[in-house]
């Protein structure tokens, strides 16, 4: 997407005149900013916030950066998930695009889209993959386009301000998943924190090291694929000691975690997934 937009480039997109635009512009409702020659121009960020908020249709959307037919698609999630499992296996990056943008701009916050359309399109995936069906370039290819839409939408979030709580995490040395850890900063940070994430297969202590460098408020702990049982409960348990001694929450959750890993392990608190996470968080900012 395009980070900053012209009057009559998103006049043109949401089919509206410039001076209505504008108009908008001056009583505040749609975000802008002058150049150092005195021009008006609109940040994206902006712009896709005012369409949320007053679920404007979009007349010709390419003109923002967006995929062609962005805004006229379904908003069903379970309709939208086997839509995004049909094009991540595809490979057609545009309509995964376009359902994801689509899901966002009709206002479903993006813990839910991952919940509930990303991460049940890669359930589907991961037994076709088993099954045979699907090659293992077609997981990797869909995990890549995701994280290029996750990179997309991060952009076009609100900045968190500068009172903002910290968050940082990742994944565990020996795990490699990086859609989760990708996922969790971006939920986050749609939640108004300063979500970082560190990526995946870090060692113990630089991430130990990163706790007490950055002294954040919650610290996550994504867990899809544990290569040794018992060095990864000794690695939380370190974790959570480190993350406790700087005052902050040492979240975890994964596919990974079994009820009877849970038991060996120390941590604040367990999410089954974003939504839950963001509810957690939400405490954390009440108690301060």
């Amino acid at each position: 997407m395009k980070n900053l937009l012209t009057p009559k480039q998103v006049a043109q997109a949401i089919g509206v005149s410039e001076s209505s635009l504008k108009r908008w512009c001056d009583r505040g409702l749609v975000p802008s900013m002058r150049t150092a020659g005195g021009h008006r121009r609109l940040p994206i960020a902006g712009v896709l916030q005012f369409l949320r908020q007053e679920q404007h249709r979009l007349v010709r959307p390419e003109l923002l950066g967006l995929p062609r037919n962005a805004g006229r698609g379904s908003l069903v999630t379970d309709r939208a998930a086997a839509g995004l499992h049909d094009a991540l296996v595809a490979g057609d990056e545009e309509l995964a695009r376009q359902i994801v943008i689509d899901l966002y701009l009709a206002r479903h916050r993006t813990s839910a889209i991952f919940d509930r359309v990303v991460s049940p399109a890669f359930s589907r995936i991961g037994s076709q993959w088993e099954c045979g069906d699907v090659e293992v370039y077609q997981e990797r290819r869909a995990c890549e386009i995701v994280l290029r839409i996750d990179h997309e939408l991060l952009g076009v979030l609100p900045e968190p301000g500068p009172s903002a709580p910290l968050a940082i995490g990742g994944t565990l040395e020996g795990d490699f998943y990086v859609l989760p850890t990708a996922a969790v900063e971006l939920a986050l940070r749609e939640s108004g924190w300063q979500a970082t994430s560190l990526g995946s297969s870090l060692p113990r202590a630089t991430l130990a090291a990163a706790i007490d460098s950055a002294r954040p408020r919650l610290v996550w702990l994504s867990v899809s694929h544990v290569p040794e049982r018992a060095a990864f409960v000794e690695d939380s348990a370190a974790l959570y000691e480190s993350a406790s001694a700087v005052g902050a929450a040492l979240v975890v959750g994964g596919q990974a975690l079994s009820g009877p890993l849970r038991k060996q392990m120390r941590y604040s608190a367990h999410c089954d997934n974003l939504q839950q996470l963001e509810s957690f968080a939400a405490t954390l900012v009440e108690r301060v």
